[in-house]
């Protein structure tokens, strides 16, 4: 199995995590929820995506596995402490949604998205924002490795690991690798349920 490694800021492992993150979220329940009947929704997803992940790239903390081919292919973008992350302004997110759903959806979807900050533990804690794998190398132990490996830095520094997670099909994987569920809430009006995951070191 390839190691974890920190990203390499080069623009075109910048947008090569991109991709992995969009093609991997691309049939979660919450962008799907989001992105509603949208046209090219593989398209609006990576876009979506794309606002996060340049700025974990540039203030965040990105861990990655590379493929064969020397660009990432599993990504996780974490956040260790509380500094703001540099998040584009041109395009920003409301302005992103608006252009592809309309602003009465965009407005809406916003809102419900409000739920994730409403819900959050007081800090500190590390912060596991996104966990993707593409799909053509997904069940290769390569989202387990990445896991494990931003625990071992949160135990490092004494804090425990926090997530929310939308895709019921992933809770069994968290639970294999010590999370437990804390909480549950519903993206309103008309949205997916998501669970509030917990991970301490033993």
């Amino acid at each position: 199995m390839s190691a974890v490694v920190s990203l390499d800021p080069h623009p075109q492992h910048v947008s090569a995590v991109r991709a992995v993150v969009g093609a991997a979220f691309t049939d979660d329940p919450m962008l799907q929820w989001i992105f509603r009947g949208a046209e090219a929704h593989e398209h609006a997803t990576a876009a979506w995506v794309g606002w996060f992940v340049e700025a974990f790239a540039a203030a965040g903390t990105v861990d990655v596995v590379v493929g064969d081919g020397g660009t990432p292919i599993a990504a996780a973008l974490w956040r260790t402490d509380a500094t703001p992350l540099p998040y584009p302004e041109l395009p920003h997110l409301p302005g992103i949604m608006t252009a592809i759903l309309g602003s009465a959806r965009a407005n809406e979807v916003l809102s419900g998205l409000g739920a994730f900050a409403a819900n959050k533990p007081e800090p500190p804690y590390h912060y596991l924002q996104f966990l993707a794998v593409h799909p053509g190398h997904q069940g290769s132990g390569l989202g387990r490795a990445l896991v494990l490996h931003g625990q071992a830095r949160a135990a490092s520094a004494g804090e425990g690991v926090y997530l929310e997670s939308t895709n019921p099909r992933n809770l069994p994987f968290y639970a294999s690798v010590g999370f437990r569920q804390v909480g549950e809430f519903t993206l309103q009006p008309d949205g997916p349920p998501a669970w509030s995951l917990w991970w301490s070191a033993p």
